[in-house]
């Protein structure tokens, strides 16, 4: 208590008729940011944001990326939160400015990742008198944010100590109790800085032991005992372990849980499992045996556990739905109701870590209980068709001039190096990797915007990823989704660690060549195929970044690893037929449906 008031007194209250406010407030702002640790400011220049701009340029501490697209600055913010596990800073003037991070915020809302938005604003005189650039941005994400908070105008009514409590309540409320972009709004009023220097300096009265001022005690999920005690007692004998998104930390936790459980385990893309060699147990084409016309599809299970997030196969959710095991049991870290088969039945809320340890300590003293008669074997055999059918249809042409996507994606999951991360698009990327990716090349981090799916921002959303990582990263996104984000390949030519940009370009929206509406030919093409003729390599030279163009896998391959030997950023557009990926995948379904799946 004696240090807390000998902090508290080193603050002082200062009413000098010449004091800067704005200057200040934003000094003291940014301060206790960076003693909080905080990794990443993105700025986007305007205006009235200068007091907090001036403040992260002048901050040694402060490490500023400067983004002039307030969308693609929210989407880097994102995803090196995602990789950080610490919020990241947004700051923009008013106006529009800040209505171009609603997309990324949205985002960060569903996936429970930490973002700090600092916005600008016009003071209350301003507002509703038609004066430039004044819009209501009070509460404007709405919903979407964890707390909304704005101080008023700076000045000395507003206390140091309420100005430092409010950044540290922000940046808890980004992290507890559930992770999420969190809102501060501040008008400023002119001069935002000054010009002549006549007036009153006004030291930092901060504590020199760099230390937020207030400390908070991260709260602690502590799962009963008796629940997993409950879990493991009443252990069917066949059961399925599905792995959504978890935690990075988490992983190795779950490995040892998958082994000792020794059920077939049902990795989705999107939790860093479904890839690479390390995942015990692992069912890695478990989607295409659940092709209703399949006898697999109805091979019936005592449990299915799901871990993290909702998966994105479809097939996975239909079965839950249709098929639901009787014991259902949905293990997260937080309380959202994510469950859309409303087929689960008991939700345990927890810290995954230690749900996985205490599960494990159970499983062992239960053992001897126990008598192993699991179906994994089925599975694996079942699995190991699939696998031997894959390569044959879609891995046994690899020198055709013609490059088909699926093809492309098995062979990108099998060369990426293990020292790159692997982000990806939305759409049919994400898909064709979670249906076809392989299962042997190396582990990495993967990472998807799957929250609302969008297609916007992937790129910018690519490049914070591997800043946040402080690792090289592909990225695979599709034509569209390039040419919303193009304002980003500068983002790519500027990034420390090397971006691998593989664009799939089948010109225009390939994912809707597998809807119903293909079949209305008069207002399919226009309206949903949106074609084009675009390409990137006039773009990819305007930011010198080097540019390829296979023509064949065998050659793609080439060039990719010849990329990640020269440590440097590349573009690698790859063409191919979206009206050719339906009979594609139908030719492949044919095939499967002519398959032999036997349980023992």
């Amino acid at each position: 208590m004696e240090r807390d008031r000998n902090q508290t007194s080193k603050l002082a209250t200062f009413t000098g008729s010449n004091v800067n406010w704005n200057k200040c407030w934003g000094e003291w702002l940014i301060e206790e940011l960076v003693r909080h640790d905080t990794e990443c400011f993105c700025i986007s220049s305007g205006s009235r944001s200068t007091p907090l701009t001036s403040a992260v340029a002048t901050n040694p501490r402060a490490n500023a990326v400067i983004c002039s697209d307030e969308r693609a600055s929210a989407y880097y913010a994102l995803c090196h939160a995602r990789a950080t596990g610490k919020p990241a800073v947004l700051i923009c003037t008013s106006g529009t400015a800040v209505a171009n991070y609603l997309p990324a915020v949205i985002e960060a809302s569903l996936e429970q990742i930490p973002l700090l938005i600092m916005t600008a604003d016009r003071p209350p005189e301003l507002k509703d008198t038609g004066a430039n650039q004044a819009i209501n941005q009070t509460y404007l994400f709405g919903t979407h944010v964890r707390w909304y908070f704005d101080p008023g105008c700076p000045g000395p009514e507003f206390s140091l100590e309420s100005l430092l409590t409010t950044i540290d309540h922000a940046i808890f409320k980004t992290h507890f109790p559930l992770s999420g972009p969190v809102h501060l709004n501040f008008p400023f009023r002119e001069p935002f800085f000054d010009i002549d220097n006549r007036s009153e300096k006004i030291q930092n009265k901060f504590t020199s032991d760099k230390k937020p001022y207030v400390h908070y005690s991260a709260p602690r999920k502590i799962q009963a005992t008796e629940d997993t005690k409950e879990l493991i007692k009443n252990l069917p004998k066949t059961g399925i372990l599905s792995i959504g998104r978890v935690p990075r930390n988490s992983l190795d936790s779950i490995r040892i849980l998958a082994s000792e459980l020794d059920w077939p385990v049902f990795a989705d893309i999107t939790s860093g499992l479904r890839l690479g060699k390390k995942c015990p147990n692992r069912i890695t084409y478990y989607d295409q045996l659940l092709h209703e016309e399949l006898n697999t599809s109805n091979w019936e299970t005592e449990a299915i556990w799901h871990i993290g997030f909702p998966p994105t196969s479809k097939r996975w959710l239909s079965y839950w739905e249709k098929k639901p095991a009787p014991q259902m049991v949905w293990i997260a870290d937080h309380s959202e109701r994510h469950d859309q088969s409303k087929n689960f039945r008991w939700k345990i809320e927890t810290n995954i870590n230690e749900f996985c340890i205490n599960a494990v300590n159970a499983l062992k003293f239960a053992k001897s209980k126990h008598k192993k008669n699991t179906n994994k074997e089925d599975w694996f055999n079942a699995s190991k068709i699939v696998e031997n059918l894959i390569e044959k249809h879609f891995d046994s042409n690899l020198n055709n001039k013609q490059i088909d996507e699926f093809s492309l994606v098995r062979r990108l999951t099998k060369i990426i190096p293990e020292d790159y991360a692997f982000f990806i698009g939305n759409s049919l990327p994400v898909r064709e990797v979670d249906m076809f990716g392989s299962g042997k090349g190396a582990d990495v981090n993967t990472a998807i915007n799957r929250g609302a799916s969008g297609i916007d921002g992937l790129i910018a959303s690519g490049c914070g990823y591997s800043a946040g990582l402080k690792q090289p990263v592909t990225l695979l996104i599709g034509d569209l989704s390039a040419i919303h984000d193009l304002n980003s390949f500068k983002m790519i030519a500027e990034s420390e660690m090397p971006v691998l940009l593989v664009i799939i370009n089948n010109h225009g929206g390939g994912i809707f060549s597998f809807l119903p509406i293909v079949q209305q030919k008069e207002i399919f093409e226009k309206f949903y195929g949106t074609p084009h003729n675009h390409h990137f390599q006039a773009i990819s030279e305007m930011f010198e970044l080097e540019y390829h163009r296979p023509k064949s896998i065998i050659s793609f391959e080439e060039e990719f690893l010849s990329s990640t030997q020269k440590n440097k950023s590349a573009v690698f557009e790859i063409i191919t037929e979206r009206g050719q990926n339906p009979k594609k995948l139908d030719d492949f379904k044919k095939k499967l449906m002519k398959c032999e799946f036997r349980t023992k």
